[in-house]
Parts: structure tokens; sequence; C-alpha cells
């Protein structure tokens, strides 16, 4: 899970810098969503029943940062699929799977482009805020 949430920033992030789309950083985020999965399976087993609760905590509790991480890498992928749509991301000729169109965002439609956006500098902030033209999370 680590190792693909890496990836798939390593990738999102060269795509911002480049300003052109990838599909690589989605396919990262999905084989760490499919191994989150499946360590939230073994986490719910019968397995850990019979474990020492003290020796099973720091266990849990790295499972429980992985699975963090993954939710975030997912957020910042979201993110940055939203950003290359409003601001028209070049498509990289060399990605086979790369979509030609990017939804906004899975949650909010009503977002705007905003002309004043400078190519040069860009800051994503992934937060729990609702929009406020829509009002959804």
């Amino acid at each position: 899970m680590c190792l693909e949430s890496s990836m798939a920033l390593k990738q999102l992030s060269s795509s911002i810098k480049t300003m052109t789309r990838k599909s690589s950083p989605e396919t990262h985020v999905a084989n760490a969503k499919a191994a989150m999965k499946s360590l939230n399976s073994l986490l719910q087993s019968s397995l850990w029943k019979e474990a020492d609760l003290l020796s099973v905590i720091p266990a849990v509790t790295v499972a429980s940062l992985l699975i963090d991480i993954v939710d975030c890498t997912e957020e910042i992928a979201d993110s940055a699929n939203v950003l290359a749509s409003l601001i028209n991301f070049d498509v990289d000729e060399t990605d086979e799977k790369c979509p030609k169109e990017v939804s906004q965002s899975q949650t909010c439609e009503c977002a705007e482009p905003d002309p004043k956006i400078e190519n040069s500098h860009v800051v994503i902030i992934v937060e729990d805020s609702k929009c406020n033209k829509c009002n959804k999370i």
C-alpha cells in the first residue's frame, strides 16, 4: 500500500509539474485500494481474537495509518484530476491509458475554472469541507 501510494504521489507531482495528464496514478491508487481492502478483511477476521491485545496494538496502529495514507492519496489524486480538468492539462501522448477527458470531481460538479489562476504555481489543499455552491462534502 505504501509503495503504490508513493508511486501515485510521485506521478501526480510529475503530472502537475509538467501539466500533462497521465493514467498511471489512477492505476497505483487502484492497486493501493485493493491492498487496503485485503488488509481490512484481514483485520476483521477471527485471526486477532486469539492474540494478546498488547502485542497486536502496534501492528493494528500501523495498519490504520496505512489505510489513512491510501485514503489521503485517493483524495489528492481526485484533486489533481480536478485541477487537470480546470486548467486543461495536455494529454501525455506516450500514455495509452490516459483518458481524454476527466470529470471534475466525484463529489462536486459545480467547480468552475478560475481565470486568475497562474500556471507557474499550484497549491492543492485536501480537507473535509463543503462546497460553497452545492453544499456537498
